[in-house]
């Protein structure tokens, strides 16, 4: 594979590499704008959150998605805040059709 080949694919890669960490970034910073105790939480966790969120929700807007989901980390809960218990209300979004 010769040098312009390499440089042609890429900025694609990186473009949507690039585009996947804003959008986690956008949710991650909006997650920390609504928490309550924001020195809780880790926002490293986002960095095992965040890709399972954009796989499924990359066409929906971060910010709204935070409000919709907020409170609702489920398993993800252990990352976001490392040394607090899981709430026991603190159910993991199913991503399943509804039937």
């Amino acid at each position: 594979m010769s040098t312009s080949e390499q440089t042609t694919t890429s900025p694609a890669r990186n473009h949507a590499l690039a585009e996947a960490l804003a959008w986690i970034s956008k949710f991650a910073h909006a997650w920390k704008a609504i928490e309550p105790a924001p020195h809780s939480l880790s926002i490293d966790g986002f960095i095992i959150w965040g890709p399972v969120l954009y796989e499924k929700h990359r066409n929906e807007d971060p910010v709204e998605l935070a409000v919709q989901l907020y409170g609702k980390s489920g398993e993800y809960s252990r990352y976001l805040y490392p040394g607090r218990p899981p709430k026991s209300g603190d159910a993991l979004p199913t991503f399943a059709p509804k039937v």
